[in-house]
């Protein structure tokens, strides 16, 4: 009963076990799959927005961009007029000419060099040791003697948002250079997007950063004026290939507990070519914080169905028990008596005789001589008080060293873990005189116990190959010996085999 019960919660435990692991495996793939598609629906819309909107930001300065332009080229006329006037440079007060029209202005010499600037952080800033892209255009823009004008730009030293001009001297011995901070001109405030760059940030969990890069691997508007040279070296790879291929491109980086995160690069190619800032790639950096939470979330509640299906289980080996146990108990003991009946007896006894070893169990069957003159006389209420009797003394006097068992009727069985005949003789009459004290104690002839005697046989399994059956056979021989004999005494086969040997 008791193996059965363990095995059954065992059974109950695994196919709980099983089926939240099934369920908890599937739901997570479902959820994964979920997450990973709303994250490629997500990076869509959000690169979408990027590159539309710096399309419509560069476009909107394209077209109020003219004024300030013609502006800037009518600042550096002035200024190639005043150079022809006064080529001596170094004596002039750059400081007025900028709060004359608000620019800063910036005098390169042959080897694009700033020399002279009113905007003190690029004094002194080679071109042709820090960006070579730059300075061979810079070169070009020289020898041309025309008037040049980009886009949208950036310091080289600060990043910040920038607007240059550029006009070389008639003897192209310098290049002079205009500027303006965009983040003060109303047209950039109004189409910034930087702001629509924050936007998406606070929108999107999982946007971790976007950055501008321009064609000469500047950041646009960082304070810390990264460059792409600062960088990684698989971040510089994946800048190179976007810029030469023009087509997206990235790279992950995986960390503990399953967080990734994602480096794309977007290029990017404005409508209308307007020099060195044409062309940018976008770097956009994503997380996975939005399916690290949800996994995280999805594993504590894997967590809670396990406990509520092992509470389950427990639940319901309870209630199995209490609707099983009576069927439990009618297989494996006698309604009666309470004590063991014929098929629980041939396998207890099964594994008794296969796995002793040095041990010698027996058997000693007993039959109540006369039960059915009880039934006869007394009723069947009188013989059921005897059956039950009879087994109380057999549990009481076999104790720890065996168990009993109803075959059926009046007919009992002790099975003993390891006796001798010696042992099993001393208990057989042990049992015979608590059936004769029952007998003759009160001297009531009426007694319904007066009509009973006990018959008993007993064998050792002394045999290697000893079975349940031939066990049995020989106490039960015994056993037909007693009520041969006389009935009301004990029988051992020993006895019987000694006297067959006599005989001979």
């Amino acid at each position: 009963m008791k193996n059965l019960r363990i095995k059954l919660l065992i059974s109950l435990i695994a196919f709980a076990l099983i089926l939240v692991a099934v369920i908890s495996y599937v739901n997570r793939q479902i959820l994964v799959a979920d997450i990973e598609k709303q994250e490629v629906l997500n990076r869509t819309l959000i690169e979408n927005h990027i590159l539309t909107d710096m399309q419509t930001v560069d476009n909107a300065h394209s077209y109020f961009d003219k004024n300030l332009s013609n502006k800037m080229e009518e600042v550096l006329q002035k200024l190639i007029t005043s150079y022809e006037e006064n080529p001596y440079l170094a004596k002039w007060d750059l400081q007025k000419i900028k709060n004359e029209y608000e620019m800063d202005v910036y005098i390169l010499d042959q080897s694009n060099t700033v020399i002279y600037t009113t905007f003190e952080k690029d004094k002194g800033l080679n071109f042709s040791q820090c960006c070579h892209r730059f300075s061979a255009l810079l070169d070009e823009r020289r020898s041309s003697g025309e008037y040049y004008t980009d886009g949208i730009d950036i310091s080289t030293t600060t990043g910040g948002y920038r607007k240059f001009g550029y006009l070389a001297t008639p003897d192209k011995k310098y290049l002079f250079e205009v500027g303006i901070d965009l983040l003060e001109d109303p047209v950039f405030q109004t189409f910034n997007f930087g702001k629509t760059a924050d936007y998406l940030i606070d929108k999107y969990p999982d946007l971790l950063e976007v950055q501008t890069i321009n064609a000469g691997g500047v950041f646009f508007d960082d304070s810390r004026k990264k460059t792409v040279n600062d960088q990684s070296e698989i971040f510089q790879e994946h800048f190179m290939l976007a810029k030469k291929t023009m087509k997206p491109t990235e790279y992950q980086k995986k960390f503990k507990n399953g967080y990734i995160e994602r480096y794309r690069f977007l290029p990017y190619q404005a409508e209308e070519n307007r020099g060195e800032s044409s062309k940018r790639v976008v770097y956009v950096k994503y997380g996975n914080l939005t399916e690290v939470r949800a996994l995280t979330k999805n594993t504590k509640q894997f967590q809670i169905l396990l406990c509520i299906a092992l509470a389950t289980s427990f639940i319901m080996l309870l209630v199995i028990n209490k609707l099983l146990s009576k069927t439990f108990q009618l297989a494996t003991y006698d309604p009666l008596t309470n004590v063991y009946n014929r098929a629980t007896y041939i396998r207890k006894m099964d594994d008794l005789i296969r796995k002793r070893k040095t041990n010698q169990p027996g058997l000693l069957l007993l039959d109540l001589d006369n039960f059915k003159q009880v039934n006869d006389q007394f009723g069947h209420v009188e013989g059921d008080k005897i059956l039950i009797e009879t087994a109380k003394i057999l549990k009481q006097e076999v104790g720890t060293n065996g168990f009993v068992v109803r075959f059926g009727g009046d007919e009992f069985a002790i099975v003993l873990y390891d006796t001798r005949d010696e042992y099993m003789e001393k208990l057989a009459n042990s049992i015979l005189e608590k059936i004769h004290h029952l007998k003759y104690a009160d001297q009531v002839s009426i007694d319904s116990w007066s009509v009973l005697s006990v018959s008993m046989g007993g064998a050792n399994c002394i045999h290697p190959d000893e079975t349940e059956r031939s066990l049995f056979e020989r106490a039960d021989k015994a056993l037909y010996q007693s009520k041969n004999a006389g009935k009301d005494q004990y029988t051992s086969y020993k006895e019987i085999a000694e006297e067959k040997s006599k005989s001979y």
